[in-house]
């Protein structure tokens, strides 16, 4: 018996029909890999998001920079394709030169917006160094509210500039002769937050991203600027003032949004697994003014969104727990975002997810071991197999009203006009690679229903493998005591096939082939 693969009979209780169509292949969107990226930033030292899993110059396990090997392992196996660093919040506080060149001569001090002290132990070149281990785009996020523009200016020469440079030859005396080619640079973080260092109005901010992304460009134009938009999409008014002003020196306009829940007990998992149909709504509100300011300036110049933080908080009462594992449920979450996502591409052209380790994380990290997260298959396979572009999907299957998404975050996430109508249990993407290969993806949503689905597929096209990720119960989390209570399972099929079961809370991938 094949987990997901074996076929109840019709009429089966428990077993709701649905349909998946993919009429042809035309390419729609082009799927950027940067959609599957991840986060770093250097918060509470007791949630170990930095310090000691990513850096531990202690460990037997690190390399002779600090860094840990296991991780970096773990990372080029989840095939992340960028990652953003310092923050975040952090970012605002953070002082780059105090975290380069030799370790034992750089200084604690307090961090000032999470608490406690910053070792600088992970700096610059242990960053840069260790996304070049993993694979990784590095995006690194300026210092915009305690930071100058002549502090910006140094650290992108001491990242891109020639040896010959003053900042270049800085960074040759530490160790790396070749500049780093950083490409992605963000200005400010939140900075429309009262909660952010540096915190101020769209048109003050709109002012200072234009002064930095010009000087910034003129000293290196190959790279690509990212500048802060509204509160998850929700105020067009800053949005419009900061293209005006500044969108023809920016590539991307970013957007954060997050998803609570206060249990993991499940009498929240429906507004959970559906509150990726309010992502949606907030992107395309984004869109929307993004587009309509395009139209009344007639710019030709592509500006895309990055969705730079996003993720579902865990909270016990009011406390955060980022140390809470992955469930099933998240990941059912998580497959609905990076759906949402797909299909927005190309518009949405990078994504971080909050964070890569311990903090909601795909990887869970101790001093010996390193744990697979219920949400690492799920970024791990859509990364392997959703790429290319999109291609159009019509999916039918029964519907549910889902409630109004919770949130519980100290700075909320604006719900109130937010409407949902009813949304189909079974959701679902697809994508066409260059060599013609068909990718559909499902997530049946449904707390407790198998999804019986009937598959019609291009002509010419034949199902070659079904890959499946389920678990017993929308609670089952990966840990440390137990690492495969949530694990993924493949199936070779025959040409044949034309109808398949997803389990309840699943996310299925059906990968086809020219026959």
């Amino acid at each position: 018996m094949l987990l997901g693969f074996e076929l109840p009979p019709p009429a089966a209780a428990g077993v709701y029909a649905a349909s998946v169509r993919v009429e042809d292949t035309k390419p729609q969107g082009e799927i950027h890999p940067a959609i599957y990226g991840q986060y770093l930033e250097h918060v509470q030292r007791a949630d170990e998001c930095v310090y000691p899993s990513i850096w531990d110059g202690a460990s037997p396990l690190a390399d002779d920079l600090g860094l840990r090997v296991d991780v970096i392992e773990a990372a080029r196996r989840l095939g992340v394709p960028v990652v953003r660093w310092p923050g975040g919040c952090f970012a605002d506080v953070y002082h780059w030169e105090n975290g380069i060149g030799p370790r034992a001569q750089r200084p604690v001090l307090p961090n000032r917006h999470w608490g406690g002290t910053e070792s600088h132990q992970f700096g610059t070149d242990e960053f840069l160094r260790w996304c070049g281990k993993v694979g990784a785009d590095p995006y690194i996020n300026l210092n915009l509210g305690s930071g100058s523009l002549a502090e910006a200016l140094r650290w992108l020469e001491y990242c891109n500039g020639g040896p010959e440079t003053p900042q270049g030859g800085r960074r040759a005396a530490n160790g790396h002769p070749r500049p780093y080619q950083v490409r992605f640079w963000g200005i400010g973080n939140e900075t429309w937050g009262p909660w952010e260092t540096g915190h101020t109005n769209a048109a003050a901010y709109a002012e200072t991203l234009a002064e930095w992304a010009a000087a910034m460009r003129a000293q290196d134009p190959k790279i690509k600027i990212l500048g802060v938009g509204s509160n998850e999409g929700a105020d067009p008014a800053w949005d419009r003032a900061v293209l005006e002003r500044a969108g023809p020196l920016i590539d991307y306009l970013t957007i954060h949004l997050y998803g609570s829940s206060t249990n993991t007990s499940g009498e929240q998992y429906e507004a959970v697994v559906f509150t990726p149909d309010y992502f949606d709504f907030r992107i395309r509100q984004l869109l929307r003014t993004m587009d309509g300011l395009r139209e009344r300036s007639g710019s030709k110049r592509p500006l895309q969104l990055a969705l730079d933080e996003w993720n579902l908080r865990h909270y016990r009462g009011r406390q955060l727990a980022r140390r809470d594992p992955r469930t099933m449920q998240d990941a059912v979450f998580t497959a609905g975002v990076l759906n949402v996502l797909l299909r927005h591409s190309p518009r949405v052209g990078m994504a971080n997810h909050v964070f890569l380790v311990n903090g909601h994380a795909p990887l869970l990290v101790n001093e010996q071991a390193v744990v697979e997260a219920a949400t690492f298959p799920v970024f791990q396979q859509y990364a392997r197999w959703m790429r290319g572009h999109t291609v159009k999907v019509e999916i039918t299957s029964p519907s549910a009203q889902p409630p109004r998404p919770w949130t519980g975050a100290p700075h909320p996430n604006l719900v109130g006009d937010y409407r949902p109508a009813p949304l189909p249990y079974l959701d679902g993407a697809a994508a066409i690679h260059r060599d013609g290969a068909l990718v559909i993806t499902l997530v049946n949503r449904h707390p407790a229903d198998a999804a019986r689905v009937a598959l019609q597929l291009p002509g010419g096209y034949a199902a070659r493998e079904v890959w499946t990720l389920g678990a017993a119960s929308p609670r089952a989390a990966n840990d440390f005591d137990e690492a495969g209570r949530v694990r993924p399972e493949k199936a070779i099929v025959k040409p044949t096939l034309r109808e398949l079961r997803c389990l309840p809370f699943s996310v299925v991938m059906v990968a086809c082939q020219p026959e």
